[in-house]
């Protein structure tokens, strides 16, 4: 692994972003404001997690799966 994987966020880490956007988005009681800033933090943590060495074809690679292709 390297070093700039190592500061990358991970593929849980990734997850768990877009669960708490999902989560957040659920939530009747959230505002606009925690709204926007759970989806800003996950398209964050997107952008920082197509930095990894093959994130972006295991990414690529999963859509097609379940997409049935």
């Amino acid at each position: 692994m390297s070093i700039t994987d190592r500061l990358l966020p991970t593929r849980a880490q990734l997850d768990a972003a877009t669960a708490t956007t999902a989560a957040v988005l659920a939530d009747p009681a959230a505002s606009r404001a925690q709204r926007e800033h759970a989806a800003e933090m996950e398209q964050a943590a997107h952008i920082l997690y197509l930095q990894r060495s093959g994130a972006d074809a295991e990414l690529q690679a999963e859509a097609e799966m379940e997409a049935g292709t």
